[in-house]
């Protein structure tokens, strides 16, 4: 028989390890991984690309809240995902009603956002981003929004370029449009 021997310091630094790099992966989790195990199989097996992006339509251009250039998608994150890819040609979210990536957008927006727009959205160094008063009216539609954080807004909102991929801050959007609490006639985002 194998007897284990703890202290109590150790048992402890172990629990926190455990609880940080469950937290640290529901972070970082890619939207498959918000998929649920009946569609995993299939998710796992697709490609980062859409199987035939040109059937979505062009590419809209999206252009800088502020400076109003063209953005670069260059942005070092990787192939864009099908949801990334579809959005970029819609100009939709694709994710505004999928529960499993709203609760995933929460997350992120938690991590990468609330610091300054607050824990729910209600505003704290920003603006609040649950209510139908819009800083830039852009982002009332999910394309003006999505350039806003992409590209950066005036004052403190830098752009996020880079920091996190655009699959995650259409994560993010999917959840902030989850909150909503402004007149449902100004919703332009809804489908």
């Amino acid at each position: 028989m194998l007897v284990l021997s703890f202290k109590r310091s150790q048992i402890s630094a172990f629990c926190t390890a455990a609880v940080m790099a469950s937290f640290l992966s529901a972070c970082n989790a890619s939207p498959q991984s918000a998929a649920s195990d009946e569609q995993k199989g299939t998710v796992a097996k697709e490609a980062l690309v859409h199987p035939n992006p040109e059937s979505l339509g062009p590419v809209l251009d999206f252009r800088g809240t502020i400076s109003g250039e063209p953005l670069d998608f260059n942005d070092g994150k990787g192939a864009d995902s099908p949801a990334v890819q579809e959005f970029k040609r819609t100009g939709k979210n694709p994710y505004n009603l999928n529960e499993n990536v709203i609760k995933n957008g929460y997350t992120l927006f938690s991590t990468a956002c609330s610091g300054c727009h607050g824990h729910l959205a209600e505003g704290k160094l920003g603006p609040a981003l649950a209510d139908d008063y819009w800083t830039y009216p852009g982002n009332a539609y999910d394309k003006g929004f999505f350039e806003t954080i992409y590209g950066g807004g005036q004052g403190m909102m830098g752009p996020q370029k880079g920091l996190i991929s655009q699959d995650e801050i259409l994560q993010i959007m999917s959840w902030i449009r989850s909150v909503y609490v402004g007149d449902p006639k100004k919703a332009k985002w809804k489908k």
